[in-house]
């Protein structure tokens, strides 16, 4: 069973309608078509639909839902120990990659002896895609200039000056 055959079964439990759910929750009828036939919706409306319906956040209606929800997304069958096994070791290969460029970023800090200012800047320009941008191209313009052959020209012609 997915989250969408369960939402439906336990709407139909509680004697709703599409247009009846809709209306007590303050939505579009087409909101709660929307989950039961599959299209991506934020587990939030799903959760709010639930608690209108009747079903409390830590119930295992809710629960079960929002476990059938994570794994239509994630691809992942959670119910399986063996998925859960390899969710597990893509969360460790995650985090490996997080520390090794966490070791990364502190080599570079120190053995390029940054300054407060400095680290502060990269910080700033960490969280602005804009920026980061700007400082790929500059980098790529100065290793092109770097590499680029050197051209020989003529020399100017002197200009004749009337007087």
């Amino acid at each position: 069973m997915n989250y969408t055959q369960l939402f439906r079964t336990l709407r139909e439990a509680k004697a709703l309608t599409h247009d009846g759910l809709a209306k007590l929750s303050a939505c579009h009828r087409n909101t709660v078509i929307n989950v039961e036939s599959g299209r991506p919706v934020k587990f939030k409306t799903i959760a709010e639909l639930m608690l209108k319906m009747g079903y409390d956040s830590g119930s295992s209606e809710m629960k079960s839902v929002a476990l059938l929800w994570l794994e239509s997304i994630s691809g992942i069958n959670l119910t399986h120990e063996e998925s859960t096994s390899e969710a597990r070791d893509r969360i460790d290969k995650y985090r490996a990659t997080e520390r090794e460029a966490a070791q990364l970023l502190v080599e570079a800090v120190t053995s390029n002896h940054l300054t407060v200012d400095q680290i502060r800047t990269l910080l700033f320009a960490a969280g602005r895609p804009e920026i980061i941008s700007i400082l790929e191209n500059i980098r790529h313009v100065v290793t092109t200039a770097e590499i680029a052959p050197v051209v020989n020209t003529a020399a100017p012609m002197p200009i004749a000056q009337n007087g």
